[in-house]
């Protein structure tokens, strides 16, 4: 700083010179740097501003002068303080117009900037090379005026340059390129400030393209373009070559802003025709409207353009005449063109003509040039640019990258989550973005963590990771992607982000992220103490005692702990002792134990608090903590102290039953209650009510409390109901106990507390956007989360938005129902409810009646609606026929649609998963938005379906819903004219060599078409016939298809799902696999199983993972069975590689299941998986209903010994059978006789970790492979009334237990008798009762045989003790074993088809892993053993670890726990049955059963015979009284009843009445017929009158009750005039009889009125009378009367026994069939018997048709005399028999006259 004295102040220069300097004292920035006394000098205050570059606007400096002068006061002097304010120069060089970029070629470049100095000397100098002006000088002092505020880019640069001076200038540039525009200061501060420009022309060049040159006649050229909109943003554009691509050249020309992208499409097949010349896409400021597409035809001169559906424009070129011609094509304005002719030219290039064709669409400009070199030769050339001032595109680099970004920490699990969004892309731009996320040290900078993330890294519902962020935007419109950072330690971590979209744009976006790693903390410090002794430790003076801590501590990482033992000596148990001043009695040693040692003459009398303190400390953080317990020991003489279980003060449930639990202790010692205690309860809300003991008007705490003592006040422990007491309130309990003379007295304060609100949580599993996709499945998971019930009650229900249910179909269209926490509704559950919003509606409810209700809301995305596809050709040769389809109809809001075309698996043998409801698994043909397909070639058809081909067409949305259709196509796989050796080398030659078309694919990376490729390749491969000299060779084939599948990566599903489906197809015939094709592809299917867990934890669906599962399924089933193939030389390494990536692939399918849901089963033909979910509570006891099944797994959980899991954690259980042993080389193989099973438990920590776990008792059942058994021999007993059977066998003595098992078809007893050897004569061994019903029991003399391990029905164990018999002196170690079985009689001969015998010896074997080797003493045999089937029970040690901790990096998981059964058979065994059984005689029943039968005929038919005789004589009796002078004539017809002793003796008179008189009385008797008026006899009597009775109204009939049985009951009587033909009918039903019904013998009855019926019951009884009597066959024969019928008695006899032949003939028939089912209970025989007799009577009916039912009508229009009657309600009349009510025709009677002699 220099300074001086101002000059002119002094009058004189004396006074100057003489007037001493001034004291001055210098500030910068109020801080006293120096000091002078000169009038003038220079001098240095510190340091200044940087000279380099500019400085802010607050970067100054205040400089103050403070002088006092030395001669004068202050006042008087002319010295005064001088401020200066020193600042560095600070210039903004900015841009005024255009706003946007790039500049287009002379638009005019508006440049200023401000600077806050100027002085004179300075010169502003302004460069920009390639400008006007380049190089311009502009003084500092030459500014201009403010602009206004709209000029400036933002506020804040408005607001410095308002006091600063400013300067602009306009520039130009002519050309397009990269400028920059610099201002610097000359002769001032260094400062230099610059800016870059981008500078375009109008029209910006995008692509150019040239072709060859070409020929006039043959070159044809033909291209296509189209418009795509992917956004509401951007627009790709796609230019095609239709035909081929020999015309033009491979060198393409693109600017730098337009450089080609691929589009993420998919690739086309390899035989299409059409090649992409350019894609590219754009950023656009407004949607295109209408299809934009174009087409460009050139051929013999003629060129033809076609824009969208415009009309074609046809320009003709014609070199011979036009040398320059130029034409621009307009839709609005047609054509424009100007040309120069040939004739204007020079001769030497005449030969040569160019031609310019402009043409525009949608602000792309095409310039077509065709320039030919001579007459036939051309060149065409076609350059595209882009209109830069149109206003529908603009540049992809001035696109702005949207992203916001977010992170979230978890201390608990020492994680954090970078989260961050982007909004949705559309399916042809997402693999344009890539993400690079750094993470770097706080402390030194490094970069520690570097990740890279594709769009496709994306994950569902990633705001879950961030459950506390408000987000400024939808979620549902944007992707979110997720980063899980592990956070080993505290502080924040700087973090990078870059986001890149192509070459076009990026972003980058710095943040921090807040690491919080859990502390060390003690869970837990506590003393022990006595299960007596609760709150104080009592000892005896004298007396030596232990004290021991435990302590639980959560503390990762190294750490030390420090631990200590104070003891402070306490007056009583409320003071708080001093804890600086520990009290230290003599003899104690070191207190730095976990176990302290109190000698006997340590501690006087007294009371003394024993306090335990731990010191945690980290080493990696040295964060440490201190917890610690105390325990209250007295020492001194006996004392009573009560105490009340809790403490003073506890909280208690309103809803909660609880008790008051009194106790008392002396010397530490609880004393009984049944020593004379005396217990008394006091209870109020007010405390104070204590000191007087009376009870306060507000201290009562139940209503009908009476004063301070309890309701119950007498018993030490009082129970305490729920809801007894109020909520919110404090209740004082004293209890008072009297032991003696000694009293004590505790006090308890006890809280009621109203139930907290339930917290209910729904969580998303799958499908979880807010649009779920209807045809994938949808899970949630619901969850109480403070509920005090071990299992509250849950219930789902569907809403519509107005909150109505609706009717849902729980049961079929979900796999969990409505009751269970988790939900899985089925995919396509809501296919006809799209399109709404809905809410499901989760209600849970405890036991306490608490509730709560939690709603979740979806919206249901349709669908695309379903269109039709056609397949074309329908019929072709794999690799020879091409087909394509072709879709048409398919529409949905979310475009673009994409199609995916499927071939179905076409092998017989599929693995099934239950859990899929449609199986789609194919090979991907094609995938893309193109409705129509190019032509493809198809893998052939099974060849068990006709060479049928299934194809399913998907059809998917943008939103992921899809609609499918199915196809069917016949494809053969090859010609069946080439031999097998031609199609070997053609199919070897297309995938083999540099000129196969697999080398091309390889090339180009097309792996979805690889995989499809070698799958066809395959498919044509199996179907080969293999030959032993082409084996090899085909086996080097699969091998080299295997190695071109290991170059496919795993990047996406579709190339995972060609992967699975190759190797399937290729490891199909497991012959061919050799074991270096085993190990590829195992080790491939381990890759893609790792990679479809990672692609289903962010976006795959779980129907989709199972239909992958599942071909990864059949892939590894192939793979097992080929390195099983040779049992010597197995394949060790791929069956260990195989049974680790069936863990991958159960925990894959397990993912998304849930408990309830039923159990899920992955099956192929050799071996299966069963996997399930359940809660915890559900495994405490055995995890479900033991139910019929061949292979079984039950494991058991104990309570208590799982403290990690909660009460409804979720526990995973996967069960894995093996029809083949898949372990050949392990010890003990060759001994194996049951299936091999395995299996594995994990369950989930509140956390989340998964852990392994061992189950306290697994139970698994196996089934045998060989069920041998055979038929034993039975009968009646040679010695004693017994059915016997028996045999024998060898066995060594070495084996521990022989089970026989006896098989019987009946339920039947048996006593076993066991013997040594053959000899039966000594006495049994051991002696059985063997039942259906129990396990079988040894007899009293047999009590020390030990106990079986099997007990079962039917299943008898013989333990090793019994071959050691004394008895048996034989010591070789081998014995026989004789058998013999008894029981009750129940065979009369001899059979084998009764009781069949097991025989067999059982082990079971452990293999804890494939690493091990198998074991046999680990699991013992169940109950449930049994000749099908062996039951092993497997026990946890008590000391292992039941519940393992999550797996640390390095550490192996727990394997699978392997499974199987020794078994030993004894196939030399021998029947008894010559030694044991008597031979039965067979007896002649059946020939004096069929003699009997002739026998009975023969006297029958003589009976028959001469009944027949009597038959045919005259049925009407002329009675002896009759006049014979009489005319009148009536035939009377008489009904006997057919009740029982109906008929009579007596002799019976009747009289008629008439209108025209009475006839005479007439006894109704003849001396030639005395049997008459028989039961149910039917008499009919001719009676004479001298006149016509005319109309008969009644008649009087009576008998004289004379003879033995007189009482006769009359059913009816008919009379009819024979002159007349006239009928009459009365109706009786009356007893005449005395002593019966009213006691009369003479009745009179009137006539029936013709409009009258007869009762119900009489017409029925009537009508089943003469059913019986005239039309039942064998009734018939006895009771017929042989007037109407066709059949005598003699021959309806005679069918009656050949019925009774013909249905014994069946019936022997049957039972010699059913003699070999040999059912001889007698229940079970009755019947058989009873059913073989139904059988035989249905099958004999067609016999009694044809033989007489049909015959025993009468024949012709005969009616019987009792034809009168009709159905109930209505009756034939007497009088008019052709009326129209009476149809029937009336039979003639025969009438018999006598002469008059």
């Amino acid at each position: 700083m220099y300074y001086s004295r101002v000059p002119g102040v002094h009058s004189g220069k004396e006074a100057s010179d003489f007037q001493p300097p001034p004291y001055c004292r210098w500030y910068q920035d109020s801080i006293l740097v120096n000091s002078t006394n000169l009038w003038s000098g220079n001098l240095t205050l510190g340091p200044g501003l940087s000279r380099e570059g500019t400085n802010s606007p607050l970067a100054y400096s205040q400089i103050t002068v403070q002088c006092i002068s030395t001669l004068c006061p202050v006042p008087l002097c002319f010295h005064h303080n001088l401020s200066i304010e020193v600042s560095g120069q600070d210039v903004h060089l900015f841009l005024f117009w255009p706003r946007t970029r790039p500049i287009f070629e002379w638009q005019p470049v508006h440049l200023g900037w401000c600077a806050r100095l100027k002085s004179s000397t300075w010169i502003y100098h302004f460069k920009s090379q390639g400008g006007s002006p380049a190089d311009l000088l502009v003084p500092s002092d030459q500014y201009t005026e403010l602009p206004p505020y709209t000029a400036y880019l933002n506020a804040e640069l408005h607001q410095v340059c308002r006091s600063y001076y400013t300067y602009h200038l306009i520039v130009h540039y002519a050309h397009r390129g990269f400028y920059t525009a610099s201002v610097s200061i000359e002769h001032g501060p260094r400062i230099s400030l610059s800016m870059d420009f981008l500078v375009e022309p109008a029209l910006l060049h995008v692509f150019s393209t040239n072709s060859k040159l070409l020929n006039q006649p043959h070159g044809t050229l033909s291209l296509s373009w189209s418009f795509l909109q992917l956004s509401q943003g951007i627009v790709a554009y796609k230019l095609l070559n239709r035909h081929s691509t020999r015309g033009w050249s491979h060198s393409y020309n693109y600017n730098p802003f337009a450089l080609h992208s691929n589009l993420c499409a998919v690739h086309k097949p390899h035989h299409s025709n059409e090649k992409v010349m350019a894609t590219i896409y754009f950023h656009a400021k407004e949607m295109l409207f209408g299809e934009l597409t174009g087409k460009l035809d050139f051929s013999n001169k003629t060129l033809i353009f076609t824009a969208s559906s415009a009309t074609p424009t046809y320009l003709t070129l014609n070199p011979q005449k036009v040398k320059v011609g130029t034409y621009i094509i307009s839709h609005t304005l047609g054509l424009y063109y100007s040309i120069q002719d040939v004739s204007t030219n020079t001769a030497t290039d005449k030969n040569s003509s160019s031609h310019y064709i402009f043409y525009q669409q949608a602000s792309f400009s095409y310039l077509i040039m065709a320039e030919y070199v001579q007459l036939q030769l051309f060149r065409f050339s076609m350059h595209i640019y882009l209109n830069r001032k149109g206003n529908l595109f603009k540049s992809l680099g001035e696109k702005e990258i949207e992203i916001h970004i977010f992170n979230s920490t978890l201390p608990e699990e020492n994680l954090a989550y970078i989260v961050w969004f982007i909004p949705v892309q559309h399916p042809l731009l997402q693999c344009e973005w890539t993400f690079n996320l750094q993470l770097f040290d706080s402390k030194d900078k490094n970069l520690i963590e570097n990740y890279t993330f594709a769009y496709i890294n994306h994950v569902r519902n990633a705001t879950k990771f961030i459950p506390d962020s408000v987000l400024p935007f939808n979620p549902a419109l944007y992707t979110g992607f997720v980063a899980k950072v592990n956070c080993t330690g505290n502080g924040i971590v700087p973090t990078i982000l870059k986001a890149t979209f192509n070459t076009y744009a990026s972003k980058v976006i710095e943040s921090r992220l807040a690491c919080q790693q859990k502390p060390c903390s003690i869970i837990k410090i506590h003393i022990q103490r006595p299960e007596t002794s609760k709150l104080i430790i009592h000892y005896t003076p004298g007396t030596e005692f232990t004290l021991s801590a435990d302590a639980r501590i959560n503390c990762p990482g190294p750490k030390q702990a420090d631990v200590i033992w104070n003891i402070y000596k306490v007056p009583n148990m409320t003071s708080t002792p001093d804890w600086s001043k520990p009290f230290n009695p003599p003899g104690i040693g070191g207190r730095n134990v976990i176990t302290l040692k109190i000698p006997s003459s340590s501690l006087d009398d007294g009371l003394y608090l024993f306090n335990f303190t731990m010191k945690l400390t980290s080493l990696d953080t040295w964060y440490r903590t201190k917890s610690s317990d105390s325990v209250f020991v007295e020492i001194g003489p006996d004392n009573l102290v009560a105490a009340i279980a809790g403490g003073s003060y506890r909280t208690v449930s309103f809803s909660d039953q609880w008790t008051l639990n009194g106790s008392v202790f002396s010397n530490g010692k609880a004393i009984q209650s049944s020593l004379g205690l005396s217990f008394i309860w006091y209870c109020t809300k007010q405390k104070t009510d204590y000191a007087s003991m009376t009870l306060s008007k507000n201290g009562k705490c139940h209503p009908d409390q009476v004063d301070l003592k309890w309701l119950t006040s007498s018993d030490p422990v009082q129970i305490m109901k729920p809801q007894i007491f109020q909520g919110s309130n404090t209740y004082y309990f004293l209890l008072v106990v009297q032991y003696g003379s000694r009293t004590a007295h505790t006090e308890q304060a006890v809280y009621v507390e109203v139930n907290p609100t339930l917290i209910l949580n729904v969580a998303c599993i799958e499908n979880c956007d807010k649009s779920v996709i209807p045809t994938e499945r949808f899970c949630l998971s619901g969850r109480c989360l403070n509920c005090r019930t071990k299992k509250p009650a849950y219930y789902w229900s569907l809403h519509s938005v107005q909150s109505n249910e609706i009717d849902f179909d729980w049961s079929s269209k979900t796999t969990t129902g409505r009751s269970n926490p988790y939900l899985r509704i089925n995919a396509f559950a809501f296919a006809t409810m799209a399109e709404q919003t809905y809410i499901l509606s989760l209600k849970v409810l405890t036991t306490e009646g608490q509730s709560a209700i939690y709603k979740y809301s979806f919206y249901v995305n349709s669908p695309p609606r379903l269109g039709k596809c056609v397949l074309n050709p329908k019929i072709g040769i794999a690799f020879l026929t091409k087909f394509f389809i072709q879709c048409r109809g398919f529409e949905d809001k979310n475009e673009p649609l994409t199609y995916k075309v499927i071939a179905a698996y076409n092998q017989t043998k599929i693995s099934t998963v239950s859990s899929i409801e449609s199986n789609t698994l194919g090979i991907i043909v094609y995938a893309g938005h193109d409705y129509k397909t190019s032509q493809y070639f198809l893998p052939s058809g099974l060849l068990s379906q006709n060479s049928a081909l299934v194809i399913y067409i998907q059809v998917y949305d943008a939103l992921g819903a899809c609609s499918q259709i199915t196809l069917q196509a016949t494809v053969y796989d090859h010609p069946r004219s080439k031999s097998p050796d031609v199609i070997y080398h053609e199919l070897r030659a297309l995938i083999h060599g540099p000129s196969a078309f697999m080398t091309t694919l390889l090339v180009t990376k097309d792996y979805i078409n690889i995989g499809y490729f070698v799958y066809m390749v395959a498919s044509v491969l199996n179907n080969i016939e293999t030959s032993p000299t082409s084996q090899s060779s085909k086996s080097d084939l699969r091998q080299i298809l295997l190695n071109l599948i290991a170059e496919i990566p795993t990047n996406t599903a579709q190339e995972i799902n060609q992967v699975i489906l190759s190797i399937c197809q290729v490891t199909h015939l497991t012959m061919e696999v050799n074991r270096e094709s085993q190990l590829l592809a195992v080790k491939k299917l381990k890759e893609v199983s790792k990679a479809l867990k990672r692609h289903r934890d962010k976006d795959l669906g779980s129907k989709e993972t199972e239909i992958l599962g599942n071909g990864i399924l059949i892939g590894l089933s192939n793979v097992l069975k080929a390195s099983l193939l040779h049992h010597r030389n197995v394949n060790i390494n791929v069956v260990k590689e195989t049974i680790f990536v069936m863990e991958i692939l159960a925990d894959l399918v397990l993912q998304d299941k849930g408990p309830g849901e039923n159990e899920t089963i992955m099956e192929t033909d050799n071996w299966s998986i069963h996997l399930q979910k359940y809660e915890t509570w559900e495994v405490f006891g055995n995890v479900s209903d033991r139910k019929f099944c061949k292979n079984c797994f039950y494991p058991k959980l104990k309570q208590g010994h799982h403290a990690e899991l909660q009460v409804d954690a979720v526990v995973t259980t996967v069960f894995y059978v093996f029809d083949r042993n898949p372990f050949p080389w392990l010890f003990f193989s060759e001994d194996i006789g049951t299936i091999v099973t395995g299996f594995k438990m994990k369950g989930t920590k509140t956390n989340g970790d998964i852990i392994s776990i061992i189950p306290d008792v697994a139970e698994v059942i196996m089934a045998r492979k060989d069920e041998a058994i055979f038929d034993l021999t039975i009968g009646p007993d040679k010695m004693h009334s017994k059915t016997t059977g028996g045999f024998n066998f060898e066995i060594k003595r070495s084996t521990k237990y022989v089970f026989i098992q006896i098989v019987s078809k009946i339920r039947i007893t048996f006593h076993v008798f066991v013997y040594l050897g053959d000899n039966l004569s000594h006495p049994p061994i051991a002696t059985y009762t063997v039942s259906h019903h129990s396990p079988p029991t040894s007899t009293k003399m047999n009590a020390s045989i030990p106990a079986c391990v099997v007990e079962a029905p039917y299943i008898l164990c013989i333990p090793q003790s019994l071959f050691w018999s004394p008895v048996y002196r034989n010591r070789q170690d081998k014995v026989n074993l004789s058998i013999v079985l008894q029981s009750n009689p129940f065979v009369r001969e001899q059979t084998t088809k009764i009781v069949r015998i097991a025989l067999f010896a059982a082990e079971c074997l452990d293999l804890d892993g494939v690493q091990q080797q198998w074991k046999e003493e680990a699991c013992k045999l169940g109950r449930e053993t049994s000749w099908s089937k062996i039951h092993c029970i497997c026990k946890a040690k008590e000391h292992s670890t039941r519940t393992a901790s999550p797996r640390s990096p390095g550490i192996p998981e727990a394997g699978i726990r392997f499974l199987a059964s020794k078994v030993f058979l004894f196939p030399n065994h021998t029947d008894m049955k010559r030694s044991l059984l008597a031979n039965v005689l067979q007896y002649p029943i059946t020939e004096f059963t069929v003699l009997t039968i002739f026998t009975v005929y023969t006297l029958l038919a003589l009976w028959a015979l001469k009944k027949d005789k009597v038959s045919r004589k005259a049925k009407i009796i002329d009675l002896p009284d009759n006049d014979p002078f009489d005319k009148i004539r009536y035939l009377v017809t008489i009904y006997t009843g057919s009740r029982p002793r109906a008929g009579t003796k007596a002799s019976v008179f009747i009289e008629l009445i008439g209108q025209n008189g009475v006839s005479n009385v007439h006894q109704l008797k003849h001396p030639k017929f005395p049997r008459i008026f028989r039961r149910g006899a039917i008499d009919t009597f001719l009676l004479s009158t001298t006149m016509d009775l005319g109309e008969i109204f009644s008649l009087h009939i009576w008998h004289d009750n004379c003879k033995f049985g007189p009482n006769w009951y009359l059913s009816r009587i008919k009379v009819q005039n024979l002159e007349t033909k006239q009928s009459w009918l009365f109706l009786c039903r009356k007893w005449l009889a005395l002593g019966t019904d009213d006691s009369q013998i003479e009745r009179s009855f009137a006539v029936m009125s013709p409009n009258a019926s007869i009762s119900k019951i009489d017409y029925f009884l009537i009508t089943v009378s003469n059913d019986l009597s005239r039309n039942h066959l064998w009734l018939s024969v006895f009771t017929y009367k042989g007037i109407h019928g066709s059949l005598n008695r003699f021959q309806r006899l005679s069918c009656c026994l050949a019925i009774l032949m013909s249905s014994l003939m069946f019936n022997s028939l049957f039972f010699i069939s059913a003699k070999d089912q040999f059912i001889y209970s007698v229940g079970l025989a009755y019947l058989m018997s009873i059913r073989i007799g139904i059988r035989s009577a249905l099958i004999s009916i067609p016999v009694q048709n044809s033989t007489g039912v049909g015959n025993l009508r009468p024949a012709g229009r005969i009616w019987p005399p009792e034809a009168f009657l009709t159905a109930p309600g209505g009756g034939c009349h007497s009088r008019h028999h052709r009326a129209k009510k009476c149809r029937r025709p009336e039979a003639k009677s025969r009438v018999t006259s006598k002469k008059v002699e």
